[in-house]
């Protein structure tokens, strides 16, 4: 797949495993809760929610454990061990400042696309203070389908005022990945705990092993 970086107008991130270092937290959280209740969590069948949405995850958990699974009682506690952990502050993954700050110094328009909920979001991006950086936030709240439908890319593009056609989204999900794809749009997969395979490289630019990787190749695209 080739790209004409002059027609590139803005940069769409999803939040989780792409700017935040978040899915490693996720995991660590999960793993926790799923001991308490006697079950082992896996970094497979984690990885195989990424992006999807919570309705999506309970449905694969169930799918996974057996329908005795207390999932909704784990995913309070989920959320309460979440909430703290970003309460002291989720890490930056390497190269996300640098990137975020090429992009503005370079007249990108930069939005955000994540399936996590606005009040999470806001509070991560505060906290990390890195919200001035995106002119649109679009969150799992705000749409009624969850990647791998496009709704949330495009609203996102639609509230930048952008073609599709002329945006990148940097996603580290599969779904994500193929959200991008179907709303028409140049998708870089950026590995996180999940490895490219097959279906991210036919759905995507390329895949690269952090952020650092892909400010550089835009820098040197021609």
């Amino acid at each position: 797949m080739k790209l004409n970086i002059d027609k590139i107008k803005a940069v769409i991130f999803d939040m989780d495993g792409v700017i935040f270092d978040t899915e490693m937290v996720y995991l660590d959280i999960w793993s926790k809760v799923f001991e308490k209740y006697g079950y082992k969590m896996t970094k497979e069948i984690y990885s195989s929610v990424l992006g999807t949405g919570r309705e999506n995850v309970k449905k694969v958990f169930l799918s996974n454990f057996g329908d005795d699974l207390p999932i909704d009682i784990m995913y309070k506690e989920k959320d309460e061990k979440l909430a703290k952990a970003v309460e002291k502050g989720i890490p930056l993954k390497n190269g996300a400042y640098e990137i975020l700050n090429y992009l503005r110094e370079n007249n990108f328009k930069i939005a955000l696309a994540t399936s996590a909920v606005k009040e999470r979001a806001i509070k991560q991006l505060k906290k990390a203070n890195i919200e001035a950086f995106f002119y649109a936030i679009v969150c799992r709240d705000e749409v009624k389908e969850t990647k791998p439908n496009p709704e949330i890319f495009l609203k996102a593009a639609e509230r930048l005022n952008i073609n599709p056609k002329e945006c990148i989204v940097i996603e580290d999900s599969s779904a994500g990945i193929k959200a991008a794809f179907n709303a028409g749009m140049t998708a870089f997969h950026v590995v996180d705990l999940k490895e490219a395979d097959e279906e991210i490289l036919n759905n995507c630019y390329n895949s690269f092993n952090n952020l650092e990787e892909i400010k550089n190749e835009l820098v040197n695209i021609k």
